[in-house]
């Protein structure tokens, strides 16, 4: 059983060139098995295991409260590797992908790759019986969330922020921040520090949700921290974004995104830790494809940065957020 899983890992493995380690582990983080190929980026495989297992958990409870199932697929994006997990059945597969290298990811080799995997997970773990209509379904979910995530147009490097503004009262500010989006590409989106406490939100009228926007948002922020609390001092880097993306079908596919954006700070003295960490928060639906929300997100937290100050991680997300609008699939 242990070499044909390695057979399908290995052709996951090499699907892309930059991909670095697949790993399959269960629901806990428990490794079942994994393949990888030099690189000078060092890798913990254990590590690995439990942050797929964290990024798949995290987001879960506000999909439920959404109504908005299942999740396909998360994007973990650290500064110097994304994790890619997909959930299948009782099993988590995790692609650690170097985004420098190449980027998109091969979405069609990726998506027959996990076809066959999945109609044989019935085979090697007694899970339910899986129909080839089955795992079909599944590996087009995912096609189509790889696919949209890596298309869209392309949204120019600028600031929103406002050229006169108070320092000593920043709300102004961040709210002009947040009315200056040039795509009207999120369904939700705002600015919340890490006890859920929202700075200022934006949401799309008409449209009607089964929770708030001030417990969307709490809550999405909530998985965020939770992510960064289980990648810290990892050997990848810093956790830079967080994408989660779910739908029953490929018709209807939505994200939550949630990034760092700087430190809001109550105090002028140097190294002062009266601050708090400020978060962005998105939902989308992907018809519109990834590279816009990345764009405009970008320019939302750019500013913030502008506004609030230099922040070392945050800087990362908006270079990062550059490296992957720079590359997408041709339309």
């Amino acid at each position: 059983m242990r070499e044909a899983l390695i057979k399908h890992l290995s052709t996951i493995l090499r699907s892309s060139d930059g991909t670095i380690l697949v790993v399959l582990c269960d629901l806990n983080g428990l490794s079942i098995a994994k393949i990888g190929r030099k690189s000078d980026i060092e890798v913990n495989p254990n590590q690995i295991t439990s942050l797929a297992s964290v990024a798949f958990s995290a987001s879960e409870e506000t999909w439920i409260d959404l109504d908005i199932r299942d999740q396909v697929i998360s994007f973990s994006y650290f500064e110097k590797a994304c994790l890619i997990t997909i959930r299948m059945d009782h099993i988590l597969l995790t692609i650690v992908h170097d985004y420098h290298r190449e980027w998109p990811l091969d979405a069609d080799k990726l998506a027959s790759a996990i076809y066959f995997l999945y109609l044989n997970i019935n085979e090697f773990f007694g899970t339910n019986p899986i129909s080839e209509e089955e795992a079909e379904s599944f590996s087009n979910k995912i096609r189509s969330a790889i696919y949209l995530f890596g298309m869209g147009s392309n949204v120019p490097f600028s600031s929103y922020t406002p050229a006169n503004h108070d320092s000593t009262n920043i709300l102004p500010a961040i709210s002009q921040v947040l009315d200056s989006l040039q795509n009207l590409i999120f369904l939700r989106y705002s600015m919340v520090v890490p006890s859920g406490l929202l700075l200022d939100a934006r949401e799309v009228s008409g449209v009607e949700l089964p929770i708030s926007i001030e417990a969307f948002s709490a809550n999405a922020n909530v998985a965020f921290q939770k992510m960064k609390g289980e990648a810290r001092g990892s050997t990848i880097g810093e956790l830079l974004c967080y994408i989660a993306i779910s739908g029953k079908d490929v018709e209807h596919l939505y994200g939550i995104m949630t990034a760092p954006s700087g430190r809001l700070k109550f105090s002028m003295i140097e190294d002062s830790s009266n601050h708090e960490e400020i978060s962005f928060v998105g939902l989308f639906p992907l018809e519109y494809g990834g590279v816009p929300v990345l764009g405009e997100a970008r320019n939302i937290i750019n500013s913030m940065l502008e506004i609030l100050g230099e922040d070392p991680i945050t800087k990362r997300f908006i270079e990062t957020a550059n490296v992957l609008t720079s590359h997408k699939y041709e339309e």
